[in-house]
């Protein structure tokens, strides 16, 4: 059994707490973790820290965990050891192990997921494990990890309905990661992360962005470079990036520095694990004539800065594109106009997926000349044309799933 299939169905009421994660782990003995652990919130730019962040750590020798949120394709791909995901089978044995824990203490989807984590990077002796922050960052329950080292990559929009509807008061939700008398790396000194920051943390550990550490890169049709990097005595030039985009050169850098909290990095090493990091969905080129990328930005901000860069880099793209229910999908939609005058739409087979209809209807209120409909997400792949798919992790998932049969067949 997999714990998205124990959990399918059950509508839970979910009250902000680090109770039930707290009370589950004490019980299980995992209040004092045999591993350091490295804790990355924000809003974008999350998982693509983690990745180089993990790989650099793991580039230096050391075993490591990597918690992910969420999964693409395969449940297992949230629980990582060296890169590689759990084993469906060893899944299957903590769920049941496990499952009178999350009955007991009724715990949620993602503080499950957590407590999985805990436990499997402690069986499996990680040296470091590297954790995702779910959403915000005070009552989430990957703050059980008690990190030595916290990243905040940024705060932007996102899910206002939990973390507030100004800016002010996500930003103070994200910093509840911090841990007084142990580093917290900024993305940047950009207003209002950096000022709530000096309000409410020790500001002899803020270490951040533009004041402390210095980058800059650029970013090629196909290729991004990490031109320079400063931190103290580490300087790096002109070493690609196994991610594409000009903000993984800022989330290149929160790694390093987030990593150099840790360890002392080896400048070889270092270059080597920046130019083979990958992470899947996150403006990953999985085709190249015709050009068929795959991100999972979904909200407006992420998508804002997508648009921006692929008409700067890869020109003129067709977007495929799908929306949450409960997400804020239709501001994205006027960004993705601006890409192009044809969009594609196609429902997603998850249960939260916005209807096909309110999709279409609304990509001809924004001024679309073209709306083509999509049966299923396995008819992006034989669209003849450069394209985007955006807008959801999932549909990036349902691709990636269709990519996955077609190259076994």
């Amino acid at each position: 059994m997999l714990l998205y299939h124990l959990y399918r169905g059950k509508d839970y009421h979910i009250v902000p707490t680090l109770e039930r994660i707290q009370k589950a782990s004490q019980f299980l003995g995992l209040e004092r973790l045999p591993y350091t652990s490295l804790q990355v919130g924000g809003t974008n730019g999350k998982g693509s820290t983690c990745a180089f962040s993990e790989m650099i750590l793991r580039q230096h020798g050391y075993k490591t965990g990597w918690f992910v949120s969420p999964h693409l394709v395969e449940e297992e791909e949230r629980w990582r050891i060296n890169g590689e995901k759990m084993p469906p089978q060893v899944l299957e044995e903590y769920v049941r192990e496990l499952k009178p824990i999350f009955e007991k203490f009724e715990l949620t989807y993602f503080e499950a997921c957590t407590l999985i984590a805990l436990e499997y990077f402690k069986d499996q002796k990680v040296d470091v494990a590297v954790f995702e922050v779910g959403m915000g960052g005070r009552w989430d329950a990957t703050r059980v990890c008690n990190p030595s080292v916290c990243v905040i990559t940024n705060v932007e929009r996102d899910h206002t309905k939990w973390l507030g509807r100004d800016v002010e008061s996500r930003a103070v939700e994200k910093l509840g990661i911090y841990r007084k008398g142990f580093p917290l790396v900024l993305g940047s000194m950009k207003f209002p992360l950096y000022s709530k920051a000096l309000d409410l943390c020790d500001d002899r550990d803020l270490i951040v962005g533009g004041i402390d550490f210095f980058s800059y890169g650029r970013v090629s049709r196909y290729e991004t470079l990490l031109e320079y990097y400063e931190w103290k005595d580490i300087r790096l030039e002109n070493v690609p990036l196994g991610l594409w985009g000009k903000w993984q050169i800022g989330n290149a850098s929160l790694a390093i520095t987030a990593a150099s909290c840790l360890i002392k990095p080896d400048l070889k090493m270092l270059k080597q694990a920046l130019q083979n990091t990958r992470w899947e969905g996150r403006m990953e080129i999985v085709r190249r004539e015709p050009l068929l990328v795959l991100d999972g930005a979904h909200n407006t901000d992420s998508i804002k800065k997508v648009v921006r860069e692929v008409k700067r880099y890869m020109g003129s793209l067709t977007p495929v594109f799908t929306g949450l229910k409960e997400k804020e999908w239709r501001e994205s939609m006027h960004f993705l106009r601006e890409l192009s005058h044809r969009i594609y739409l196609v429902q997603i087979k998850h249960h939260r997926g916005e209807d096909l209809l309110e999709l279409e209807s609304y990509a001809k209120k924004v001024g679309f000349e073209e709306v083509m409909l999509l049966s299923s997400s396995e008819d992006v792949l034989c669209l003849e044309e450069d394209i985007i798919v955006i807008g959801s992790l999932y549909l990036v998932g349902e691709v990636k799933q269709a990519l996955k049969k077609v190259k076994k067949s």
